[in-house]
């Protein structure tokens, strides 16, 4: 299975509201977070979160195997039932070869997530060999977004599919976390970003996601460590 491969798609199923909000209310969580090597977040409101993907992976040495056959990716679609509150030409992104954006939507109305692209859409068409437009207001196709109508799914699954699809080499660990960015930052930001990282991966582990590697607890070492050196200073 490769990561542009197409699913078979079954007809929707409403999920009940108590699982939207519980994907909700996590995603208004980890939206807040900062110090992530692979994309940056932007919670827009309690319903939107703005995610950019960095393209290039320059760590050749880390980088995914088997982890590509979790993704699957059709980059033209036509669900024009289903736009964003947002329209594409009315978000800030970056429009350089850089960075790839996507806006996911937990909108109350739709019942049930939905991904748009927001930036590089022809990026994301070319590297899929597929001819065509895309229409920027419809949604993508992740496997985890169709997994959620059967299943429960987290917000890390949506990210995690998100930098697999969009970084190259895609990174064996898509949370891996920028430590240099944590580097210049104030001890106060530093004691915030540590401990609220620190609070957020540890209720990924909590989750057995297929996520919660030895990379995460890793980098979860160093987090602990940082903020633990970070405290006297406030003092």
């Amino acid at each position: 299975m490769s990561v542009c491969s197409s699913i078979t798609r079954t007809k929707l199923v409403v999920p009940d509201r108590r699982k939207m909000l519980i994907l909700s209310q996590e995603m208004q969580v980890v939206g807040c977070l900062e110090g992530f090597k692979h994309f940056t977040l932007y919670l827009r409101s309690s319903e939107e979160l703005l995610v950019t993907v960095v393209n290039n992976n320059k760590d050749t040495q880390n980088v995914a195997s088997d982890r590509l056959d979790l993704v699957n990716f059709d980059p033209v679609m036509t669900d024009r039932e289903h736009p964003p509150s947002s329209p594409c030409r009315h978000t800030p992104g970056f429009e350089d070869e850089e960075y790839t954006s996507y806006l996911i939507g937990c909108y109350e109305t739709y019942r049930r997530p939905f991904v748009w692209v927001r930036t590089g859409h022809e990026r994301l068409v070319s590297r899929c060999e597929m001819y065509g437009t895309v229409d920027r207001d419809s949604p993508i196709d992740l496997l985890s977004i169709t997994r959620y109508m059967a299943d429960t799914i987290s917000i890390w699954d949506i990210l995690a599919e998100l930098v697999l699809l969009t970084t190259e080499p895609p990174p064996a660990n898509p949370f891996d976390i920028d430590h240099t960015y944590l580097d210049n930052l104030s001890s106060v930001e530093q004691a915030i970003s540590t401990g609220s990282l620190l609070h957020s991966l540890n209720g990924l582990l909590s989750k057995d996601s297929v996520w919660a590697t030895t990379d995460i607890l890793r980098d979860m070492r160093h987090l602990a460590l940082r903020h633990v050196h970070t405290l006297p200073s406030l003092e």
